[in-house]
């Protein structure tokens, strides 16, 4: 699975993360608390990196082969 990236789209709230993944929030908090998936924070916003959401889901696919 590919997350689709572009120049513009280079991090991702967790709203528009749950999206792109089609994973649910829960899911998405609990791998962040076990650290599994980094973010950061701009102001108030948590934002996860295009490439750190790619690399997550990377390890779930390599796992499962």
């Amino acid at each position: 699975m590919e997350i689709e990236t572009s120049a513009t789209k280079l991090a991702y709230g967790i709203s528009e993360a749950v999206k792109a993944t089609n994973v649910g929030r829960s899911r998405l908090y609990e791998e962040i608390r076990a650290g599994k998936l980094k973010t950061f924070k701009v102001g108030t916003r948590t934002l996860i990196a295009a490439n750190e959401l790619t690399a997550w889901l990377a390890s779930y696919q390599s796992a499962k082969t």
